[in-house]
C-alpha cells in the first residue's frame, strides 16, 4: 500500500504517519473536524503530507480521497474513529474493521454490552440520561462506583465515586457537557468498580493476524475530587505471569467486536476472577514514543503498525512469532500538577538530565503558559520517559521527579 489518508494523524498517529512517510508512502492528512481542539496539534508536522484538508461534507471528502487515487486509510486519533469508519465502508478498502460493530468501538456501554452478548467477562453497568435512572440502579450496587462519558478518552471526566451523592455530583458535571472528543454527553455511564491491576495491551492486527506490541502495567492515582489521573505506564516481560491470560482475554475482545486491521489499545483490569475489560479503542497508544520503543522492544506498535500498511508480507511474517522481548525496563511518568500557576521548565528540565535513567521528556506547555490543577490526561504538563536495564534505577528516578513536582519546580 503506498497511497494513504490519514484521518486525524494527532497524538501518537502523527509518529505511524511519520513512518509510513520514511517509508515512501504518499499521504493526505484529513483532520475530522474543524473545531477539534489545539490540544491535537500540538507537534503536527503538516510537510510529510501531500495536502491536508478538513473534513467538511461527505462528498468533497470522497472527492479528494479518489482523486488522490487512496489505496487505505489510517485513523491517528481517537476523534477520528467514526470518519476513518465511515470512509473504509464508503470505498470498501480492504484494511478495515468490520463496520456493523462500530458503535460497539466507539460507546462504551454498547462495548461492554457486546461483550456480555458473547459470553465474554464484562463488568456490571447502566446508561443514565436522567438522574432517578440512576438512584434505581445504585440501590443494587456496592461502592466504589465509576462515572464516566460514553465517548471520552484519556480518563476524561472518568470519576470514583464512594457515595450517591458523589455520584449525582459527577452525573451533574457530565450530563449535557462537551467533551473532549467534541461530542455531547447526553448520556453518562456508570460502571461497578474492578477491584484489581490495570493493564495496556497493545496489538496492530492485519486480516486478523495479530502482533502483541506491548503489555504495559498501569499505576494510576485518584484524586481528591474522585478524578483518575494517570501515574506510570510500566512495560512487562512476556515472560510475566499475567502476560498469556491478558493476551489472550484481549484476542476475545477484538474478534467480538470487529477490529480485523490496524491498531488497537485496550485497557483490561486483572480481577480475582481474570481479565476484565475497562475498555478498548481501535487507534495507538497515545503515550508512545519512537525512540523509547527503539531501547525497549525494538518494533512496537507504532512502527509495526506501519509496517502492516506498507510491507503486508513482512508484517504476516512477524505474527508467527506475535510477543515481543523487552531489551530494558521503561517507566513512562505521567506529571500531575498540584496547583494553578504558570509553566517554567528550565529548572526542572536541568534536574531530570541528571538523573541516570532519564530518555526523554515532553512538555505540553510552553514557558510561560498557564498551568491547571491536573485533574485528567489533558491536563497533566508533560509525561517524563525513563529507561533503564536497572528496575530499581526507574523507581529512584520517579520518586525524585515526585519530589521535585511538590516542591513546585515546574512553576514561576
Amino acid at each position: 500500500m503506498n497511497r494513504i489518508v490519514v484521518v486525524d494523524g494527532f497524538s501518537s498517529g502523527k509518529f505511524i504517519a511519520r513512518h509510513l512517510s520514511e517509508a515512501g508512502c504518499k499521504m493526505i492528512h484529513i483532520a475530522s473536524d474543524t473545531s477539534l481542539d489545539d490540544y491535537y496539534y500540538q507537534g503536527f508536522d503538516s510537510s510529510i503530507y501531500q495536502h491536508c484538508y478538513c473534513h467538511s461534507s461527505p462528498g468533497l471528502t470522497l472527492d479528494i480521497i479518489r482523486e488522490f487515487g487512496a489505496e487505505g486509510v489510517l485513523c491517528g486519533a481517537e476523534t477520528g474513529v467514526e470518519l476513518t469508519d465511515w470512509i473504509n465502508q464508503s470505498q470498501n478498502f480492504k484494511y478495515r474493521n468490520d463496520f456493523s460493530q462500530r458503535a460497539a468501538r466507539r460507546n462504551k456501554f454498547e462495548m461492554i454490552e457486546a461483550l456480555r452478548e458473547a459470553g465474554i467477562t464484562a463488568t456490571t453497568q447502566c446508561k443514565v440520561c436522567q438522574w432517578p435512572q440512576a438512584v434505581n440502579w445504585l440501590s443494587e450496587q456496592p461502592y466504589p462506583v465509576v462515572v464516566k462519558p460514553l465517548d471520552s478518552a484519556g480518563s476524561d471526566g472518568v470519576f470514583i465515586c464512594n457515595s450517591e451523592d458523589r455520584v449525582r455530583s459527577a452525573f451533574d458535571r457530565l450530563i449535557n457537557q462537551k467533551n473532549r472528543m467534541n461530542s455531547t454527553n447526553d448520556a453518562v455511564l456508570l460502571q461497578s468498580f474492578l477491584t484489581g491491576t490495570e493493564y495496556v495491551v497493545n496489538f496492530v492486527s492485519l486480516n486478523s493476524l495479530r502482533l502483541v506490541t506491548e503489555v504495559v502495567r498501569y499505576h494510576k492515582r485518584q484524586l481528591a475530587g474522585g478524578n483518575v489521573v494517570y501515574d506510570i505506564d510500566e512495560i512487562i516481560e512476556a515472560s510475566a505471569g499475567e502476560f498469556a491470560g491478558l493476551v489472550a482475554y484481549t484476542h476475545r475482545v477484538c474478534d467480538c467486536l470487529g477490529i480485523e486491521n490496524g491498531p488497537s489499545h485496550a485497557e483490561v483490569m486483572l480481577t480475582a476472577d481474570g481479565p476484565c475489560l475497562v475498555e478498548i479503542a481501535a487507534r495507538s497508544d497515545g503515550i508512545l514514543r519512537p525512540e523509547i520503543v527503539d531501547c525497549t522492544t525494538g518494533m512496537g506498535q507504532l512502527r509495526a503498525t506501519a509496517l502492516s500498511l506498507s510491507q503486508p508480507q513482512r508484517f504476516t511474517e512477524l505474527t508467527k512469532e506475535p510477543v515481543y522481548r523487552l531489551k530494558n525496563h521503561a517507566f513512562n511518568v505521567s506529571l500531575i500538577g498540584p496547583r494553578a500557576g504558570r509553566f517554567a521548565s528550565g529548572a526542572f528540565l536541568a534536574r531530570l538530565q541528571a538523573l541516570p535513567s532519564f530518555k526523554k521528556v515532553e512538555f505540553y506547555l510552553a514557558d510561560g503558559q498557564a498551568v491547571s490543577e491536573t485533574k485528567d490526561v489533558f491536563s497533566q504538563p508533560g509525561t517524563v520517559y525513563l529507561v533503564s536495564n536497572d528496575k530499581h534505577q526507574l523507581w529512584r528516578d520517579y520518586r525524585v521527579i515526585r519530589e521535585l513536582e511538590a516542591e513546585g519546580i515546574y512553576y514561576q
